[in-house]
């Protein structure tokens, strides 16, 4: 008869034979679970890397169909210089890009295998990477685009990356750097900085108690009530025309202001030097009228007179393209029915003239600029062309500057990008 001690050690190493036995189990069934952790960070880099190839490819081609006076081996050639730069460095570096002339339209596409990780270990080495893109080459499309920006006083705030009109200047210099790169003859920009005023030079037969021939220049509200909706050229009645008398609250400061801040609309041009010093001197002041920006924005893209620079309507070939930025609501009163002026019937102004400004063709497209109020943001998404593609909401410095790559991405979209 064995001793209780052997028995106890009986139990223990029978024990620990079924404690290994448990082990080998979990472990058998933990390769599934792994395999599918594995496969989902497999498939976040595969998507991420078609994301970033498709990019790379497009701005290829896009240097393609964008390069002057060129034959297609010279046009081919800077597609493959502009793709080699873009994935230079990382793992698409690997791909292997195609592109054709055909038809006037540059032809891309490019392929690459991209190693797995965790995958490799089910037996699944590689994800295969593709994309294709088609550019038209821009020999007969072009782009009228007005920049209404927000010069109210809050712009001078910080925010998260540096100071907010210091970062929206420079995006939107960047914006007009890029399509001037892209299609310099076939690109011109109209500049609308807006606070409560704005400071335009205009003919004085538009300019409410001016008289005789030449121009007037000066700060100016919108225009009475239905007039300050449309892009009419006004009439010989005073309730069409601007220069209306300034609200109480601004007669002492004047227009001073805005010439002290440099806060000049521009008409459409080509003058990108020019529209980017301008950028560069100006700086925020007093209050906000968002309708006011998209009214004068309205004119800059209208064939209507008082502005004579944008193409008409008619022309197929021209895309006009608005682009509203505010950080703030509307603090400004505006003109509604029987010359009341209050702040509400501006944020109405502004919803009436987005959707006439559209119904004109004109792309609408957004940005709400570290803006908290929910009310007046839904009214910028609803004040774009399609709020999926032309509306974007940028909380500091670094969004602002996505914001306006993104909207060069689909300007270039609908001037170059056929397919």
């Amino acid at each position: 008869m064995k001793s209780r001690s052997t028995v106890n050690d009986l139990l223990k190493r029978f024990g620990r034979c079924q404690s290994g036995n448990v082990a080998i189990v979990f472990a058998l069934s933990a390769i599934p679970i792994f395999l599918a952790a594995g496969a989902s960070i497999d498939y976040a880099r595969y998507y991420a890397g078609e994301t970033k190839l498709q990019a790379a490819l497009d701005a290829a081609a896009l240097s393609a169909a964008a390069a002057h006076d060129a034959s297609d081996t010279q046009r081919i050639n800077a597609a493959l210089a502009s793709f080699k730069e873009n994935v230079e460095g990382g793992e698409l570096a690997v791909a292997t890009p195609n592109f054709t002339i055909k038809d006037g339209t540059v032809h891309a596409s490019a392929d690459m295998k991209l190693p797995t990780s965790f995958m490799a270990v089910g037996g699944i080495d590689i994800m295969q990477l593709s994309a294709v893109t088609e550019i038209a080459i821009p020999e007969d499309k072009s782009a009228e685009i007005a920049l209404v920006l927000d010069y109210s006083g809050s712009m001078e705030d910080k925010i998260s990356g540096g100071v907010k009109y210091i970062a929206m200047k420079n995006a939107a210099k960047k914006l007009i750097t890029d399509l001037q790169v892209a299609n310099p003859k076939r690109v011109k920009f109209g500049l609308v900085p807006f606070s409560h005023h704005v400071y335009v030079t205009l003919p004085k037969a538009y300019v409410l108690g001016q008289s005789g021939s030449g121009n007037w220049t000066g700060c100016t509200q919108d225009r009475p009530y239905p007039a300050n909706l449309t892009d009419d050229t006004p009439t010989t009645s005073n309730t069409t025309k601007w220069g209306q008398p300034q609200a109480p609250e601004h007669m002492s400061s004047g227009c001073s202001g805005y010439v002290s801040h440099n806060l000049n609309v521009t008409p459409l041009t080509d003058n990108f030097a020019g529209l980017k010093a301008q950028l560069d001197s100006m700086t925020p002041y007093a209050w906000t009228h968002i309708a006011l920006g998209v009214e004068f924005g309205f004119h800059l893209l209208s064939d209507n007179a008082p502005f004579t620079t944008g193409v008409s309507y008619d022309d197929k070939k021209t895309k006009k393209i608005m682009i509203v930025l505010t950080d703030g609501t509307q603090t400004e009163p505006a003109f509604g029915p029987g010359g009341t002026r209050t702040v509400s019937q501006g944020e109405s102004n502004l919803e009436a003239l987005c959707e006439n400004a559209k119904a004109k063709g004109i792309t609408m497209m957004t940005i709400a600029y570290d803006l908290d109020d929910s009310t007046t943001r839904n009214r910028l998404r609803n004040c774009s062309t399609d709020p999926s593609k032309n509306f974007f909401v940028a909380t500091d410095t670094s969004a602002v500057a996505s914001a306006f790559d993104d909207i060069r991405n689909a300007i270039t979209a609908q001037v170059f990008i056929s397919k």
